[in-house]
């Protein structure tokens, strides 16, 4: 993984440039700041707990033909970014209370052997425990409380830990001291994709090494990025963060990564908004305003090197434009990524690339992790709290009262 931000780089004082990267050094080195650390609590896993947890786990729930996961927000999007990145559709999310998207999603199912997860951090997501309702009811023979439903949530009065204590579910504790957007490498994200069949515990030894990587050697020009973030943010040219993917299986991950920023940015009028895009799809319905349009955005476009799958375009009927005869689809995809960063670059727009090693599970892992620590450290000198989202629990208070009103 290689960042390139000389575009970025170009767009602020080398004297405000240093003075942001020196404080914010000082902000990386949780050794010697342990108050900060344990504010970090995704950082503070008990490693050998989490991976006792997932192994007793998986002896008794591994084997199922398909797994529906009951969860929105940080409790889906995590382990769908990892799935996806991985190509691996064992697990079927259902996010949303739209009646006409549940009844998609449920009719999807065609297996028989179905094992159903149910997260949420407090017990009391409305869409959560709505969606089980819900379930329940169209699955009604399918599902056995005791050997074929997980619930992941904290251990306290809810209406999900009580379900678990009265049909005796398995339970799993969700770790209340890690909300849910940075959930994606504890039991939320980890227990999913260990049961969908990936390797859990390598996902969280590389997770972790990237961490160390970047608090102890600035791997990835950690500090460097979060003071240019931190410039653009403060700079109140800038609305907005265009992040392009050129790497389609990265979508959920770009829409895992909008949530991690939005909630942990939007605070005291701070913060800007994330645009998530797909190149080259977006080239053909945004590029003319990037390129031509208000200059109040910046930009991440995130490129892999190397695609593990590609196919040679082989053209024997000169069908063909010669220019694109025996290219690989990946290059001509890469290309026109070249293409747009260079065309933006050269109407002074602010783009980093962010180079990935190829299209697979591990350079996604690299970058979420990286991600959380570039967000957690950027709210942390942006003099906001990056763990909380204050806002959004007002909105959830205003709709159960108002449910409860309209009864």
């Amino acid at each position: 993984m290689f960042f390139d931000i000389k575009s970025w780089n170009n767009k602020i004082s080398s004297k405000e440039f240093q003075n942001n990267k020196k404080e914010i050094r000082k902000l990386l080195d949780l050794r010697n700041n342990k108050k900060l650390l344990n504010e970090f609590n995704f950082l503070n896993q008990d490693i050998k707990l989490l991976k006792k947890k997932i192994f007793d786990i998986s002896k008794v729930f591994m084997g199922f033909e398909k797994i529906l996961l009951l969860g929105t927000g940080g409790s889906s999007l995590g382990s769908k970014a990892i799935l996806e990145a991985a190509s691996n559709d064992k697990i079927i999310f259902i996010e949303n209370i739209d009646p006409k998207y549940v009844l998609k999603k449920v009719k999807s199912v065609k297996e028989k052997k179905i094992l159903l997860i149910i997260i949420s951090k407090s017990g009391e997501t409305s869409e959560v425990i709505s969606l089980y309702q819900v379930i329940i009811n169209y699955f009604t023979n399918i599902f056995n409380f005791k050997k074929n439903i997980i619930i992941i949530t904290e251990e306290k009065n809810s209406t999900l830990y009580k379900l678990c204590k009265e049909k005796k579910i398995k339970f799993i504790e969700h770790n209340s001291k890690i909300g849910g957007r940075f959930s994606c490498f504890s039991e939320t994200g980890l227990i999913p994709v260990k049961l969908a069949g990936l390797n859990s515990n390598y996902i969280k030894t590389l997770s972790d090494n990237i961490t160390k990587e970047c608090l102890y050697n600035n791997q990835f020009s950690l500090a460097e990025n979060i003071s240019i973030l931190y410039h653009f943010i403060k700079n109140s040219k800038y609305v907005g963060h265009t992040v392009l993917s050129y790497q389609d299986s990265l979508n959920p991950l770009v829409m895992w990564y909008r949530q991690l920023w939005g909630e942990s940015l939007g605070k005291q009028g701070k913060g800007v908004h994330i645009i998530p895009a797909t190149g080259s799809i977006d080239q053909h319905s945004q590029l003319q305003m990037w390129l031509d349009g208000p200059d109040d955005l910046f930009y991440t476009i995130i490129i892999p090197k190397k695609r593990k799958i590609d196919f040679k375009l082989t053209d024997n009927t000169k069908f063909l434009p010669a220019y694109l005869n025996k290219k690989k689809l990946g290059d001509v995809l890469n290309t026109m990524a070249i293409a747009t960063y260079k065309e933006l670059v050269r109407v002074g727009k602010p783009v980093r690339v962010i180079y990935l090693d190829d299209d697979s599970l591990y350079p996604a892992i690299k970058l979420m992790s990286y991600f959380m620590l570039e967000v957690a450290f950027l709210g942390k000198y942006l003099g906001v709290n990056p763990f909380d989202q204050p806002a959004v629990e007002k909105v959830k208070l205003l709709t159960k009262k108002l449910l409860i009103n309209n009864a």
